[in-house]
């Protein structure tokens, strides 16, 4: 089951590490409470504690195994390494982001999506969730076509 946008929520979406190999984590975010799903499971919710110097915690024990690497992703979320992460949480119709050189990201669509239409509207948008001043080139396509768009960043 495919997790939906809560419009009014930041939401950020990475790759990470656990006993099982690589799942995806979800991060829902509202203010100061992170609501964390790990595939389809929700782990729990985490906040920063003010007197533990802004430290991230939670009262929830499935998540806290996963605590350092969500915390470490999400401090990247606003650089250039950390830009996908924020792509696929504020676009729903990205399946998939990989590198394909230090200046080039592939953004791989949901194969119901209109290339066209998401590439014009990620060209004019783009720029208000670039944090960073690296050019990036943007490979857009959708899954299992060859037909690609490029959006150059910065």
């Amino acid at each position: 089951m495919e997790p939906t946008a809560n419009l009014d929520m930041e939401r950020y979406i990475f790759d990470i590490a656990t006993d099982d190999g690589i799942r995806q984590a979800i991060v829902e975010s509202r203010g100061e409470c992170n609501s964390i799903n790990l595939g389809d499971s929700f782990l729990g919710t985490t906040w920063q504690d003010q007197n533990r110097g802004m430290q991230w915690k939670t009262a929830d024990q499935a998540l806290e195994q996963y605590l350092w690497d969500i915390a470490a992703s999400l401090s990247q979320v606003f650089s250039r390494n950390g830009f996908p992460t924020l792509l696929k949480g504020a676009y729903p119709d990205i399946v998939q982001t990989v590198w394909k050189s230090s200046e080039t990201l592939e953004v791989t669509l949901n194969p119901n999506t209109c290339l066209e239409v998401f590439s014009t509207f990620l060209k004019d948008e783009v720029l208000n969730l670039v944090d960073f001043e690296e050019h990036l080139d943007l490979i857009v396509k959708n899954k299992d076509d060859e037909y690609f768009k490029i959006i150059g960043v910065n």
